[in-house]
C-alpha cells in the first residue's frame, strides 16, 4: 500500500512539474539566475551581448574592505546613485558583522543595461573596496529581463544556453491565498 501511495505522489509531482508552462506569467518578462561565482563584469557582458532591457539585478551581496565605521558612508554613496534605488521602497542596505566587523551590503541594480551605470558600478566597487561575496548554494544575482511579448518561452530556452546562466524562467503569477483558521 505504501508503495502505491508513494508511486501516486511521485506521478502527481512529475505531472505538475512538467506542465509548469501552463501557469500564467507576466508578458514580456524572463528571470535569469546567474551561476554562483560569476563576476559582475561577466554578468554585464551577458547583458550587453543580449541587448535586452533590464528591470534590475537583485540578490547581490558585496563586502567591503573599508573599516566598519564607513558603513553609513558606503550606503550614502551608493544610495545617491539613480540606478541603486527606486527612490521609494528599495535602497541599498547593509550591516556590520558582529564578530569580524566586516561590512556587507545588498544592492539591487536598476536599469543596469545602461553601460554608463555598469561602468559607474565597477568604479564604485573600486572606490568603496567592494568585493563580490559568492555563496555556492545561491546565485550570483538574478536578472529581470524584458523580452519581446510573445517570445518569453523562446528567450527562456535560449538564455539557458549561456555558460554563466544557472536557470531561466518565466515571471510566473501566483495567487496567494490567506490562511483561514
Amino acid at each position: 500500500m505504501k508503495l502505491a501511495i508513494t508511486f501516486t505522489l511521485a506521478f502527481i509531482f512529475f505531472v505538475s512539474c512538467s506542465t509548469s508552462d501552463s501557469r500564467e506569467f507576466v508578458a514580456g518578462e524572463v528571470l535569469v539566475g546567474i551561476k554562483s561565482g560569476t563576476d559582475i563584469s561577466n554578468t554585464f557582458e551577458l547583458i550587453n551581448l543580449l541587448q535586452l532591457k533590464v528591470e534590475n539585478i537583485r540578490s547581490l551581496t558585496f563586502t567591503s574592505e573599508m573599516p566598519s565605521d564607513n558603513l553609513q558612508y558606503i550606503l550614502d554613496e551608493l544610495n545617491s546613485k539613480s540606478y541603486t534605488n527606486d527612490g521609494v521602497d528599495w535602497f541599498v542596505t547593509g550591516y556590520i558583522h558582529s564578530e569580524t566587523n566586516q561590512i556587507t551590503i545588498f544592492p539591487k541594480l536598476f536599469g543596469i543595461d545602461d553601460t554608463e551605470f555598469q561602468n559607474d558600478w565597477l568604479n564604485s566597487m573600486n572606490e568603496l573596496k567592494l568585493d563580490e561575496k559568492h555563496n555556492t548554494e545561491l546565485n550570483s544575482g538574478v536578472i529581470h529581463f524584458y523580452v519581446p511579448i510573445g517570445q518569453e518561452i523562446k528567450w527562456r530556452n535560449r538564455l539557458t544556453n549561456y555558460s554563466i546562466v544557472d536557470w531561466a524562467e518565466l515571471n510566473y503569477i501566483d495567487e496567494i491565498q490567506p490562511l483561514i483558521e
